[in-house]
Parts: C-alpha cells; structure tokens; sequence
C-alpha cells in the first residue's frame, strides 16, 4: 500500500509541476505498441488471444538542488494486455530491483497496469567526484546484442526499444582520473534480498589515445566476475570487444557443470555510406547449453530468470543494417543467428520520424528453425518464436 501512495504522489507532483511550469527540466514519453501473432501455437502453448498490447506513460524530472545537488525521478505506468507474452521482449523489460518503488494497480487475466519510479536518485557532485544514490540506470561494456559486462538489467538481444534501460538500486561513485579516463565504484542491491542479490563492483576506464580500455571485477548475486574491454577504430571501422569470466556461487549451477564460466562478444560498427550503416556482433556463452535439449533446464537457473542471460546457446552471431531512405524514413534488419539449433531471428524495421518528437514504427519478428519436438520441448532457440506483426506511435515531450 505505501508503495502505490508514493508512486501515485510523485506522478501527481509531476503532472502538476508540467501544468504550472515549475520544473524546468519535465519531460516524458508516451509509447503505444499494438501487436499481431500471425501463427498459430500448439494448443499446449496458445493464450488464445493473437493481440497484445503494450502501453507506456513516463513522466521525467531533473532538478538541479543547488550548486553540486542534482535530483532525477523517473515515474512509469506501464499497461499490459494479456500481461504475459514473449513478442513483447521488443519493447519492454524490467531489471531487478529491491527498493518497493513499484506495484501493480490493477491486474487480471487479461491485462496489468503496473506503476514505478524507474529512477529516484539524487546526486552530488564536488570537484573530479560524482556520487548518485537511489534508484539509476547503470551500464557497463560495449556489446549491443549480447553483453558479458554489463549485469545492470541489460537489454535482451530482441530489444529494438532501447530508450530507457531499466533502474537499478546502487550506491555509484564515479571519479574522473582524466579527460577520457575514470573510476566506477558500484554498491547495488539487484533483487529482493540483500544477501542473496547485493552487488559490488568495480570498473577502471582508460583512454588511451585511440583505445579505450575498461578493467571490471567485483561480486553480484554471490559470484565473482572479472572481465575487460576494448574498444578502438581502424580507417572509420569501429571495433569493440569484452570478455567476462564468472565463479558461481550458485549449488545448481555448479551441479549442472557451470561453476565457472566464460562469456565474450566481438563487435565492428560502420557507415557504410551517407545512409547506409550495419553492425556486426559475433558473441560465445560459455554458460549456454550444447544443444536444444539442455534449453528447459537452463530457463530454471536463477541468472537466466533474472534476466542477466537470455541466450541459451553457445556461439551466436548478430547482424543490423540500417537504411535512411528519405529523411524522414529509415528502415532497418535485425538478424540473430544461433549457430548450433541452428536458429534465426529477423526483424525487420520501418520508423517514419513523423516530426520532431514523434515517430511512427511498423515491424515483424518472426523465427526460423526447428520448432517442437514431439513432447513439445523446443526444438531450437529461435524457431517456436512465431509470426508476429507490430506497431508502435512513440512521442517524447
């Protein structure tokens, strides 16, 4: 019950500071996605409905204190209609967190509306050091699709809504060494209990001419992981690269023979002409399974179900071209390739930037691969996604 008091207290205080224009610095989005499932599923798997809804309020506000003294909220009402439904990976996802700035007004069978403060963070700054505490968004690395470094709520290798990352609860001192070089100290609860999810963690970042550098280890949800990252450019070819290596402290992870674990991505970014761009991202999971079978028992691990792995496989590849083929227009592809199903994903793209702070978007996501073996197990990652049709209005104000 407190917690929906405070959440509905700050979009309140909000709402009336942007109809006064108290708040210098108000702002939101409303984003509206309308999806469509083509395919039929089998009936052990089908919802019943093929529609899904998925519509989001945000309401933003920065306010400098005083001299050095910054505050940011972020408060969200999210609706969701039926609130379950993987299509919806695209668009929406949340981290864990552990302070109760969130709750459910309403919910059935049939939808959810659910209201947070996505950040509620205050933050000082003196000299060459920045301290914020509250609820924040914090990302580290350099991978796109598949992140070994980042364990802050990083986006799932689907996600095409990339606006706002999800909030975390942390403690963060960030301390400049130089123009281009820092210090990250992290303290952070990621989920409901202190012991079992605290997280502390350190990231050196060095900027060394034309490479940056980035030293990470620390302890998060029990393990110790340690990892680095680099990042560089060759003739107008940007290439970035992490590695991570994981100690478990997981019983079931290490009976499933992952108590220690490497995961690393490999990417090269380039403009390939005035309107032609294309990512590329080769990725290994080295907690992911050897073949489809190993699939159900990975979804059962507590890292998998909070998000911090959502690739089961091993060796991935990913792929993003990007076409602006007016100023207004630009369509985009989405490629994810898991190599041992083998399995694809593709998602193609059309944004038409409708004015300076609207845009109207209409996409498909669809599956390839092996589907459902006869005792309905997945027969691949990527194959039993089906069909789906969506679109979405996005305004920022």
């Amino acid at each position: 019950m407190l917690e929906k008091f405070v959440i509905a207290a700050v979009i309140w205080v909000m709402a009336g500071a942007s109809a006064l224009g108290q708040a210098p610095r108000f702002g939101g989005s409303i984003r509206g996605y309308q999806f469509f499932r083509m395919e039929e599923l089998p009936p052990l798997f089908d919802p019943g409905r093929r529609d899904l809804e998925f519509v989001s309020l945000r309401l933003t506000w920065e306010q400098e204190v005083t001299a050095g003294v910054g505050f940011e909220a972020h408060a969200v009402l999210d609706f969701l209609s039926p609130p379950l439904r993987r299509a919806a990976g695209v668009a929406t996802g949340t981290g864990t967190v552990y302070l109760p700035l969130q709750t459910d007004f309403a919910e059935s069978d049939d939808y959810r509306l659910e209201g947070r403060l996505d950040r509620f963070a205050f933050e000082v700054e003196q000299g060459r050091v920045r301290v914020r505490a509250g609820r924040q968004a914090i990302t580290w690395g350099v991978a796109y699709f598949w992140p070994t470094l980042d364990l802050f709520s990083p986006f799932a290798p689907e996600r095409i809504d990339r606006d706002y990352k999800s909030g975390v609860d942390a403690l963060r001192a960030t301390v400049a060494l130089s123009a281009y070089s820092e210090l990250q100290l992290v303290g952070a609860v990621l989920g409901p209990s202190p012991r079992e999810d605290g997280a502390a963690g350190a990231l050196l970042r060095l900027g060394l001419g034309r490479l940056d550098l980035g030293l990470m280890g620390g302890k998060f949800h029990g393990d110790t992981v340690a990892g680095v990252f680099v990042t560089t450019d060759a003739g107008g070819t940007a290439l970035r690269g992490e590695v991570a290596r994981t100690s478990s402290d997981d019983p079931f992870e290490r009976r499933l023979g992952r108590g220690t674990f490497w995961r690393a991505t490999l990417g090269v970014d380039r403009q390939l002409a005035p309107n032609w761009s294309a990512t590329l991202e080769l990725a290994y999971n080295g907690f992911g399974a050897a073949s489809a079978d190993g699939y159900p028992l990975l979804a059962l691990t507590d890292r998998v179900r909070r998000g911090e792995i959502s690739s089961f496989g091993k060796y991935y590849a990913g792929a993003a071209v990007g076409w602006q083929l007016h100023p207004l227009w630009t369509l985009s592809h989405a490629v994810l390739v898991n190599w041992q199903d083998p399995s694809a994903l593709y998602i193609p793209t059309l944004n038409w930037s409708t004015s300076d702070n609207t845009s109207l978007l209409v996409a498909v996501q669809t599956g390839f691969g092996g589907e459902f073996e006869a005792n309905l197990l997945p027969a691949s990652e990527y194959g039993p996604v089906p069909t789906t049709v969506f679109a979405a209005f996005q305004w920022y104000f």
